[in-house]
């Protein structure tokens, strides 16, 4: 039987961190749907990106991320 995970804080996301009341984490649970920012080639191109950033870009339908100072499809 699956087990059942309360949430106890509200989560605030700030740029590249997601802040949990008094604790900072790395990773995000999501319990059922995640959704990126959908973006053509331009619009992602005028981002000021950093490494780890996730967009799902519309003009190519790839998922990508920003790693080593370039955009890679992420499959």
């Amino acid at each position: 039987m699956a087990e059942k995970k309360k949430q106890v804080n509200a989560a605030s996301f700030y740029g590249e961190q997601g802040i949990f009341g008094d604790v900072q984490v790395d990773t995000l649970d999501v319990g059922s749907v995640l959704k990126f920012s959908n973006l053509t080639t331009t619009q992602r191109n005028a981002l000021t990106a950093a490494n780890g950033m996730v967009v799902y870009n519309t003009s190519d339908n790839k998922i990508q991320v920003y790693e080593n100072g370039a955009w890679a499809n992420l499959i």
